[in-house]
């Protein structure tokens, strides 16, 4: 039995990424766990502890006890929020347990500092699926969230990330260069296509034309072992730009989260950090 792992906060993408993996459960049975994470970095903010101090001398704030009862009241709305936001699940009709074969699911809220907490409790799941940005976002300077970016340097288990809007998943791209994170790309996609039951792209990319053919040949030996459909794309574009081309929003995208580099946590793989940067579709980065 798979496990899957959403960390859910209620934002739009994090939303999308709890149907995509409601969608994959239907096909690749699994438990989804599902949590809301009380996000604890507010409570020992320096901004809070510098207004703390500014305050010292001037009323209540100053006093420690005081003080230690308003962050112990403000743990207690933020897990009250995320009680009531997974309480919501509840009414979401793919949820209903009530149903013919329902999904198997669980709600918990926990508190921490999301970004560690997720990175390390990754390695007890198979996918960890999760909106690219957070509810925070729009605060935040930057290509992604803090989050999302943590679990992918630092974490264990292929991290599904939901770039936009849920539109269900009607094939597979994945681009492939013949490396080995290439080959187990390729070996994800053909998988999740053969139970989920949807066709699989293979892009290669490289002006080299007889380096395209050769690497061609080798996707085909690799999709043999599958059964769903695949097609095979050759193009003179940079991987990226022909990952992208090949994709639409109803396609999944599937590569290595890191190229060959032996740091992997300082360096995301530059085809994977394009690829992220503008993807309309989501992806699942395999480590």
């Amino acid at each position: 039995m798979k496990r899957y792992l959403v960390p859910f906060e209620g934002s739009d993408l994090s939303d999308a990424a709890l149907r995509y993996a409601i969608q994959i459960t239907t096909d690749v049975p699994g438990t989804l766990d599902i949590i809301y994470i009380a996000d604890e970095r507010v409570l020992i903010n320096p901004i809070w502890e510098f207004a703390v101090l500014a305050l010292q001398g001037i009323g209540t704030l100053g006093d420690i006890q005081y003080r230690e009862k308003v962050k112990l009241e403000l743990k207690t709305k933020l897990i009250s929020r995320g009680e009531d936001i997974l309480e919501e699940l509840a009414e979401w009709p793919e949820l209903n347990q009530e149903k013919e074969n329902p999904i198997s699911y669980s709600t918990r809220v926990d508190s921490g500092n999301p970004p560690k907490y997720i990175s390390e409790i990754s390695e007890n799941y198979d996918i960890v699926f999760m909106g690219l940005w957070g509810e925070m976002h729009k605060h935040k300077l930057g290509l992604w969230g803090g989050t999302s970016e943590a679990v992918i340097r630092k974490g264990t288990s292929p991290v599904f990330l939901s770039t936009g809007p849920y539109v269900p998943l009607e094939s597979i791209v994945i681009g492939f260069d013949n490396r080995p994170r290439a080959r187990q790309s390729l070996a994800w996609a053909g998988m999740l296509g053969e139970n989920l039951k949807l066709p699989v792209k293979v892009v290669t990319s490289s002006t080299d034309e007889g380096w395209r053919d050769e690497a061609v040949r080798e996707a085909k030996e690799i999709a043999g072992s599958y059964e769903t459909e695949f097609t095979f794309d050759a193009s003179s574009k940079n991987a990226a730009e022909a990952v992208l081309d090949a994709s639409s929003p109803g396609s999944l995208i599937c590569m290595g989260a890191f190229g060959d580099q032996p740091i992997r946590e300082l360096f995301l793989g530059s085809v994977a950090e394009e690829v992220l940067r503008r993807a309309k579709s989501p992806v699942l980065l395999l480590k």
